[in-house]
């Protein structure tokens, strides 16, 4: 592998989504929380905490504002109860978290001119 077919790989990687162009920032995590998987497995805030093993379900009711972010250990346990990936959570939140900032420095990235290799 020659390092320029690495550097179009991670360009068009970087390519796939455009953040700035978004209107709003994509769904905070608590959103499919809250609207999909609670009703969906007829589970409230404090059945999820148990069955995630939590103590408490305070994690998981900041998470359905959307006043939290997910954890490393908050997808590890999500993943498990769900059976999903711990990929799939973290990637919700790198996404609403990334188009939040572009949208937020929308006109400061634009001014931004990438680099050409040389």
């Amino acid at each position: 592998m020659g390092s320029i077919l690495f550097t179009e790989d991670v360009r068009l990687m970087t390519k796939a989504y455009d953040y700035a162009d978004f209107a709003s920032p994509a769904p905070h995590p608590g959103e499919y929380l809250r609207e999909d998987y609670l009703p969906g497995y007829k589970l409230t805030a404090g059945g999820l905490a148990r069955a995630m093993g939590l103590r408490d379900r305070a994690r998981i009711e900041r998470l359905v504002r959307e006043k939290q972010a997910i954890t490393a250990d908050t997808a590890l346990r999500l993943a498990r109860v769900f059976k999903t990936t711990p990929e799939f959570w973290i990637n919700l939140q790198v996404a609403h978290d990334l188009s939040k900032a572009a949208i937020a420095a929308r006109d400061e990235l634009a001014a931004i001119k990438p680099l050409a290799a040389a």
